[in-house]
């Protein structure tokens, strides 16, 4: 009985505290403004990182399939090898 009694009042407390935290974020009212350039500069910013990262990504998305590709061709090339070897010894 303590146990159930201990896991409600722990749940209440996760969600009283997430109500008042929740609360303190989204009640303060913001007295600014924002700039139309800076939302473009930023944007600009935000769009220019994807890209790289979208460029960095396919490059090295490349690497690896060629890496793998390359793996299984030396590995064909070695049971290839084996198999002429061991067809020249009979």
């Amino acid at each position: 009985m303590k146990r159930v009694m201990k896991k409600a009042i722990g749940r209440a407390a996760g969600v009283i505290y997430f109500i008042v935290l929740f609360n303190m974020y989204t009640s303060f009212m913001a007295s600014a403004y924002i700039d139309p350039a800076t939302t473009a500069m930023l944007t600009q910013i935000i769009a220019g990182v994807f890209i790289t990262l979208g460029v960095v990504f396919g490059v090295f998305r490349r690497k690896i399939i060629m890496f793998f590709k390359n793996m299984s061709v030396n590995r064909t090339k070695r049971k290839i090898e084996k198999q002429a070897g061991k067809q020249a010894k009979e």
